[in-house]
């Protein structure tokens, strides 16, 4: 049984200082907080430490998308002061669902094009040293 629309490519819109991505194709993102097991007398974990948290992602978009981007900021990605990416989730109806992720610097740029591509696209690889908030929700303080 069929129970409704689910989120889709189609209910993401994604939004930079610059203004809302167009042509993006995809995006991943993702945090990581070590964590470690801490032993003493015997053979199980006494406690846990805690290391360190972690945001990475990446965005695929087409050429046209990263010049605009590049032309709004006035510089190159790699001269961009930290910046917010905000992906909004919404289903008609439905209240809308946001990611923030704050603090975003690219840290890597792939270009890959072929015979016979019908579009080009970027790879942008970038690091989060903020926080991924999820509905405002912290990852950690």
């Amino acid at each position: 049984m069929i129970k409704g629309i689910k989120y889709d490519w189609e209910s993401i819109t994604l939004n930079m200082d610059h203004g809302e991505l167009i042509d993006v194709t995809s995006i991943d993102y993702d945090d990581e907080r070590e964590v470690e097991a801490l032993y003493g007398k015997g053979s199980k974990p006494v406690g846990v430490g805690r290391g360190n948290y972690k945001g990475t992602g990446k965005l695929t978009m087409r050429r046209e998308e990263f010049i605009k981007m590049e032309e709004a900021a006035g510089c190159s990605i790699y001269e961009m002061e930290p910046w917010p990416i905000v992906a909004s989730y919404a289903k008609d109806g439905e209240a809308i669902q946001t990611d923030t992720l704050e603090q975003c610097m690219f840290t890597k740029r792939k270009n890959s094009h072929k015979q016979g591509d019908k579009e080009t696209s970027i790879e942008l690889d970038f690091i989060i040293l903020g926080n991924i908030k999820i509905n405002g929700k912290e990852a950690w303080k």
